[in-house]
């Protein structure tokens, strides 16, 4: 099965195995680690080279990491031993938005050449640019390959955010990790519902709503949301926190009959235009949903994202299981971090698991879509 390391070795032998297990420390084929960005990725993953045999590769999380034990602040690691037959290849290259397509495409042609065609593939981006490496994806692998994952994120949105692979750290690039595993189970969900309110987009240039049904984007929202930002009209300035239970959702599709939602969150309001700057591109012409959601319910969704595992899987053991979560949720629902962390844990049945909260979220729709996208105030899981 798949294997919990925390930072500190003695933790880690006295409290992941019991005394009567015997664990050969490096048998450790491969790692994936996520940490807060107040970690040095470099000097963590040296003192856990000797057990580990194989890469060690990850992002940093805002403001904790999703265990077992909770949310926590550090360095934390799941770790995968040769009975596990989960086989991963990384790759980790430089990127900006005017070159993340191509070396996106590049990067998925070393993993294919090298690995063959993965059953999923684990994405890690820094923020700007996801749009771009997910296409790249799609040109080698098809538009039926699953992407799932989340942005580097670092505890304010201020770019401190990284991510890494041995002894490599990038504050600007994205991290590809083919998988193969004999099964896996997926899913991505967004947790919020749509209101009465929605408009359709008439100016929009990439990230930036100038206009929603040819009136200034921030006013819309904010008669949509009763005047949510009336102190942003006009001045602009950053409206992340405060829009976090009302990010704009677009219907991609559904999947069993649900509508399925992509969504994105306002970020900035531009004081010049009374536009709005959001973590997701846009496309004029399409139609906008005002989205909602409470606190409560948004803690208790997290156990949708995983709650079909026993279907798909039947008594299987679980091994292990990897968990991505919304930064800009945690922010809103920051003292019950720990309450997600252990609803995941239940509806995992107490299986191994690391997670990432994160500054934009990767995931593949199913139904009548079958396609990968990057949206925001997202959930998705992978679970082996």
């Amino acid at each position: 099965m798949l294997y919990n390391l925390i930072r500190n070795v003695q933790y880690f032998i006295m409290n992941i195995f019991s005394a009567n297990e015997d664990i050969n420390l490096n048998d450790f084929e491969w790692a994936l680690s996520y940490m807060t960005v107040d970690q040095d990725s470099i000097n963590v993953i040296k003192k856990f080279r000797n057990y580990i045999k194989g890469p060690i590769f990850g992002c940093s999380s805002s403001n904790g990491v999703f265990t077992p034990y909770g949310f926590k602040r550090g360095a934390y690691f799941l770790a995968a031993k040769k009975e596990d037959n989960i086989h991963v290849y990384p790759v980790m290259n430089m990127a900006m938005g005017k070159t993340a397509y191509n070396i996106a495409k590049m990067s998925a042609t070393e993993i294919k050449e090298n690995f063959g065609i993965p059953d999923i593939i684990l994405l890690h981006s820094t923020p700007g640019f996801e749009e771009r490496v997910i296409e790249g994806i799609i040109e080698i692998f098809g538009q039926n390959m699953p992407v799932y994952g989340g942005s580097a994120a670092d505890d304010n949105f201020n770019g401190k955010w990284f991510i890494f692979k041995d002894s490599l750290k990038l504050k600007e690039g994205f991290l590809m990790v083919g998988i193969k595993a004999n099964d896996i189970y997926n899913n991505f969900i967004s947790g919020y519902l749509p209101t009465r309110h929605s408009g359709i987009l008439t100016k929009v240039n990439s990230r930036i709503a100038y206009e929603i049904d040819n009136r200034p984007a921030a006013i819309v929202y904010n008669e949509w949301t009763g005047g949510l930002i009336d102190k942003y009209i006009g001045k602009g300035g950053t409206i992340l926190n405060i829009t976090s239970l009302y990010p704009i959702g677009r219907n991609f599709g559904e999947d069993d009959g649900h509508k399925i939602y992509l969504l994105s969150h306002p970020h900035m309001v531009l004081p010049e235009n009374n536009g709005i700057t959001f973590f997701t591109e846009l496309k004029e012409g399409e139609r906008i949903w005002l989205m909602h959601e409470n606190k409560e319910a948004l803690v208790d969704k997290v156990k949708l994202v995983a709650q079909n595992v026993q279907e798909v899987t039947g008594k299987e053991i679980l091994k292990g299981a990897i968990l991505i979560y919304c930064a800009g949720i945690i922010k809103t629902i920051s003292n019950q971090a720990n309450i997600v962390a252990e609803k995941y844990r239940y509806v995992i049945n107490n299986a191994p698991f690391i997670g990432a909260a994160t500054a934009g979220e990767q995931g593949f729709f199913k139904g009548n879509i079958n396609k990968s996208s990057h949206g925001n105030l997202m959930i998705n899981t992978i679970i082996f």
